[in-house]
């Protein structure tokens, strides 16, 4: 609803939280990051949001693992944001490589699969 002024802190807030209860690589720790980063980004922001983007990729290919589904839907995300600003060849291998990890764990079929083939195709 574009209540960015309201989330900013709240996203903040939740992201202290589980870095102080969860420690600073936890899975949880990344998607609080991937949230803050989508809010950004949201706002035209992207130098804020990129590095953010970045440490949770970072966090879950640590922590989860080079295949996990959580990690190809942040890989998507900086696709995304990158896309968006004109950076098409360092958008596109991460597309692919969220494409390759969402054919891999959730089979061929999956909605969300099927959101990052439209990204692509979208480049």
């Amino acid at each position: 609803q574009g209540k960015y002024d309201e989330a900013m802190p709240l996203y903040e807030r939740a992201l202290r939280i589980r870095e102080e209860k969860l420690g600073p690589n936890h899975p949880d720790v990344a998607q609080s990051l991937n949230n803050l980063a989508l809010l950004l980004k949201n706002q035209g922001k992207y130098d804020e949001a990129k590095p953010l983007f970045e440490r949770a990729i970072e966090i879950g290919e640590k922590t989860l693992g080079p295949n996990h589904p959580d990690l190809a839907t942040w890989l998507n995300n900086l696709a995304g944001l990158l896309k968006d600003q004109g950076k098409y060849d360092e958008a596109k291998p991460l597309f692919e490589r969220a494409i390759e990890i969402g054919e891999k764990t959730l089979g061929p079929n999956h909605p969300d699969l099927a959101t990052w083939l439209n990204n692509l195709a979208g480049l």
